[in-house]
């Protein structure tokens, strides 16, 4: 270009002195640029603590206090699982199944399959527990009478749980046992045997309608006002009374005579007598002959001799 005017370019070191002197202002320049742009970007968001969760309410029960049992433990408090008539107001919350898986017979109309539990911090005999509610309920007064259902054992996913628990337990996890179970309703199936309280005063979903029955620990090892002494029918209605809510039953009213099982008998009239079975007039069935053991071969030959 300069040669076509007819004019000199410039020097060497003037070209050179050009470029350094541009290549330190970029440099300059751009680091400039970083540190106003780090200046006035926003602060990075320091970690902060996430808000605690709120517990779950738990609903308002009132127990009344437990009184002490002043007796001494029987055989038949053995035979249903009592180990001790020691009795804590609340127990841990946790549960222990008791019943083993049996197997049916085939001879009923219905299977029924039971898992008998306790409620862990009570001292209760798990297999013990679980033969006495399955005896109960396969009687021949009970519901099963004359080939209606079958109660199997189970330590799976049963269709109906019956539990002892702790009076505070009970209360506050079925809120009113009395509530047959609704049409069509689904059966609690899980394995791990937590009941859960329900979701309002209302219980609009029952015990019930999960299947489960809870006993009162305390009701339980002292047996209800109006049985007296007999605290095995007392344990034998509890059970069957808790059975006839499941399979949709609701409460009856007793004036006088014999009350009917789902009388409830907890607050039982002077002039009722107590009952504790849904069937109480069904006859005892016939014993089973027992076969005559066949004579061996050598035996036959030596009475013919």
């Amino acid at each position: 270009m300069f040669a076509r005017r007819g004019t000199g370019g410039p020097g060497l070191r003037a070209v050179v002195l050009v470029i350094l002197v541009a290549f330190v202002a970029g440099i300059a320049m751009g680091w400039g640029t970083g540190l106003i742009g780090e200046q006035l970007a926003a602060p990075a968001p320091s970690p902060s603590p996430s808000s605690t969760p709120t517990p779950s309410p738990t609903p308002d029960v009132s127990v009344p206090p437990v009184e002490p049992i002043d007796r001494q433990l029987d055989e038949a408090d053995r035979l249903a699982g009592l180990t001790s008539l020691a009795v804590p107001e609340e127990g841990e919350g946790t549960f222990t199944v008791g019943s083993t898986d049996g197997e049916p017979s085939g001879d009923a109309a219905s299977v029924k399959w039971v898992r008998v539990e306790y409620e862990d911090g009570l001292e209760m005999n798990g297999r013990a527990l679980s033969q006495f509610v399955l005896a109960v309920l396969n009687d021949h007064r009970g519901w099963g009478a004359r080939g209606r259902y079958e109660f199997v054992p189970t330590s799976g996913a049963p269709d109906m749980r019956i539990v002892v628990a702790s009076p505070t337990t009970t209360a506050a996890t079925c809120l009113n046992p009395h509530a047959p179970a609704s049409i069509g309703a689904a059966v609690d199936e899980e394995t791990t045997p937590t009941p859960t309280p329900e979701p309002s005063p209302s219980e609009a979903i029952t015990c019930a309608d999960r299947g489960l029955i809870m006993i009162s620990h305390y009701d339980w090892a002292a047996g209800l006002d109006a049985y007296g002494e007999d605290r095995t029918g007392s344990r034998a209605f509890q059970v069957n009374h808790g059975v006839g809510h499941l399979l949709g039953d609701e409460d009856g009213v007793c004036a006088s005579g014999r009350a009917l099982i789902m009388t409830d008998q907890r607050d039982l009239a002077e002039e009722c007598e107590p009952n504790p079975w849904p069937w109480p007039d069904e006859p005892a069935p016939e014993p089973s002959e027992t076969p005559q053991p066949t004579a061996s071969p050598a035996a036959r030959e030596q009475d013919a001799g």
